[in-house]
């Protein structure tokens, strides 16, 4: 669009006026008739001087407006300003005369009138030059812009369409017309099964269809950009991202991922059914046996020592249990997840200066084995940094499940730490990657918030993949 009434720069009206059309044949035309009216003015001044007057008063200076006015319209400022400062020239002479005789104020007065519609004119004409030459400058920018977007639609390896406001496929370019063949003229709705109001909204950024080219399901990511403005609306284009490998590479790095999770959980429940098989098994016949023993010792020393001997057996043996406990929970497979961290919690509140509080909340649902295992080991972790770095007194989990959704909330009120700080790679910087690593595997996600001397919260959402639910009671 041109902009109205635009504003000519100093610099080009300068050089417009002292630049005219010295080429044009029309120009000097124009100055030979102000020549010739220049002379005849004078020339009728002179012998009504001399002889009385040919005309009342003489020959008006408003017949310059003819010469000049054309060389305004026609060349603009460079045209009228030449040829008003040759008007002026050449009626100096003119000036000479008397006033009385010569109509010395009418000729001034009329010689203005000319300056100021040479220059008016002139301006105007500028400005509309100047507003046709930017319209013309934009037009040709447009048609570079444009034809340089269409070498890039058209040699872009992602197929991209062009959408009217209504979701009309108006134009597609090569590597779209392979991928669905002619879309022009089908909505987009028809071809993909999306909504175009859903579509300009941002809602969906993800497709995934068979292409016809290919006899296999391709799946792509969506870029949706506004274009220019028009009458009729805005036109979008729409980008498809073929994301197929990177899709397929990260869910195999997911289910390798998943694999060396279980193959994990496999490896600690062997070694907790080997060690509660047979190292936990022959140091409780120990302790059987030393008990049995225990009477046939006659001196005190000696009673004093085998009770201690006993009693480091026991230790051992609690020891070995709390191991296989955290290598592999037996409840979880047998009662589920809630039963599992309740232990969890309980054997803390025995073995360490802590109290803790758990709170269950919605429907209790049953999920995947998958995700059972690594909700727990989240609360795993978390609880074990509380006793290694919070030092803190009181330990709340919360469960909260909702529909297929379980989110596992653990809140301590210890030392807190600053998450924002660069620090080196710690234990528990390493535990707090690993929680968020096993969420994220599962789907999930799991946030740690955190201020030094305010405690650390930390907060877990996993699908559970629903199995059963049962009624909290």
């Amino acid at each position: 669009m041109s902009t109205p009434n635009p504003r000519i720069p100093i610099n080009s009206i300068l050089a417009r006026a002292l630049h005219p059309p010295v080429r044009e044949c029309a120009f000097w035309g124009v100055q030979a008739m102000i020549v010739f009216w220049a002379i005849i003015h004078v020339y009728v001044d002179m012998h009504s001087m001399l002889q009385g007057s040919i005309l009342p008063y003489g020959v008006p200076i408003d017949l310059l407006l003819i010469p000049v006015g054309y060389a305004a319209l026609r060349y603009g400022l460079s045209g009228s300003a030449a040829t008003t400062l040759w008007a002026i020239l050449l009626w100096l002479p003119d000036l000479v005369i008397p006033g009385d005789r010569g109509h010395y104020r009418q000729d001034l007065v009329q010689l203005a009138v000319v300056v100021i519609v040479a220059l008016f004119v002139g301006l105007e004409i500028e400005r509309a030059h100047l507003e046709r030459t930017r319209a013309e400058v934009a037009e040709v920018e447009r048609r570079t812009a444009e034809q340089h977007y269409h070498r890039l639609f058209d040699a872009n390896t992602s197929p991209i369409l062009l959408l009217d406001p209504t979701g009309i496929v108006l134009e597609a370019n090569p590597t779209a017309l392979q991928l669905h063949g002619d879309a022009t003229g089908q909505m987009i709705s028809d071809l993909f099964g999306v909504s175009n109001h859903d579509l300009v909204e941002g809602r969906i950024t993800q497709l995934s269809f068979h292409a016809s080219d290919i006899d296999e399901e391709r799946i792509f990511r969506l870029s949706v950009t506004n274009l220019e403005p028009s009458a009729s609306g805005t036109t979008r284009q729409v980008v498809l991202e073929d994301v197929t490998e990177e899709y397929r590479s990260e869910r195999e790095a997911r289910a390798w991922a998943m694999e060396v999770l279980q193959t994990q959980e496999d490896e600690r429940r062997r070694i907790a059914r080997e060690i509660h098989d047979d190292p936990l098994q022959r140091l409780l016949q120990l302790a059987r046996r030393l008990e049995v023993l225990e009477p046939s010792i006659e001196s005190k020393d000696g009673d004093e020592q085998f009770t201690a001997v006993r009693e480091e057996v026991l230790r051992v043996v609690g020891l070995l249990r709390d191991v296989t406990r955290g290598l592999h929970p037996a409840g979880l497979e047998q009662h589920g997840l809630v039963a599992a961290v309740r232990g969890l919690l309980m054997d803390l509140g025995v073995d360490e200066d802590l109290t803790t509080d758990f709170v269950v909340t919605g429907d209790i649902i049953t999920g995947s084995k998958e995700a059972e295992i690594g909700l727990f080991r989240i609360v795993q972790e978390a609880v074990n940094n509380v006793i290694r770095h919070a030092r803190a007194t009181n330990l709340v989990v919360s469960i909260h499940f909702l529909d297929d959704t379980a989110l596992v909330t653990i809140i301590d009120d210890g030392i807190g730490c600053d998450l924002s700080r660069n620090e080196p790679i710690s234990g528990n910087h390493l535990g707090i990657m690993s929680m968020r690593e096993r969420a994220i595997l599962l789907d999930g996600r799991c946030e740690v918030r955190s201020t030094l001397g305010q405690g650390t919260t930390v907060e877990s959402s996993i699908p559970l993949h629903r199995a059963a639910v049962e009624r909290l009671r």
